[in-house]
């Protein structure tokens, strides 16, 4: 049962952060918009001039902004939604719990994917955020979001006895 317990609480956890994240992005806007702005516009690449991807025109920024805080509301809802319907199912039987998992594993599986996928992937090698303060700064801490994210999806896999 402890399991069960802990396995709600952490998905719920998950779900807070990146609701947290993106309220925090959303009340200070234009500070969001002036971050996604300075890494997708390429201006400050120092090291790697040359990119493959290209810059992102500064009135297109906003758009890109909101994309990612899209995914970033989807995995604090999907979280949040999958945290109460393992809440919900915890008394059951281990098929009952095994069941409920679905939007949790959602939930967390999208994390990875915006954290790895978004930031450490598309920003990361492909508009080499790495090479700046606030470009590096972001993408440490998706290392750190999608790595939770991927342990509590892990967890969660686990088969319900």
């Amino acid at each position: 049962m402890i399991d069960r317990y802990l396995k709600t609480a952490f998905v719920a956890a998950l779900g807070a952060m990146a609701l947290l994240y993106v309220i925090h992005n959303i009340v200070n806007l234009q500070t969001a918009y002036g971050a996604v702005g300075y890494v997708l516009g390429l201006e400050h690449n120092e090291i790697f001039t040359v990119n493959v991807l290209p810059a992102i025109p500064a009135g297109v920024i906003p758009v890109m902004a909101w994309i990612i805080f899209a995914f970033e509301i989807a995995t604090g809802v999907l979280c949040l939604a999958g945290a109460w319907k393992l809440w919900q199912a915890r008394g059951g039987d281990a098929a009952t719990f095994e069941a409920a998992k679905g939007t949790a594993k959602l939930g967390a599986g999208l994390a990875v994917i915006t954290w790895f996928g978004i930031f450490g992937a598309l920003g990361g090698a492909g508009y080499q955020m790495w090479q700046h303060e606030i470009g590096a700064g972001s993408l440490g801490d998706a290392f750190k979001f999608s790595v939770w994210g991927l342990l509590v999806l892990l967890y969660l896999g686990q088969r319900e006895r």
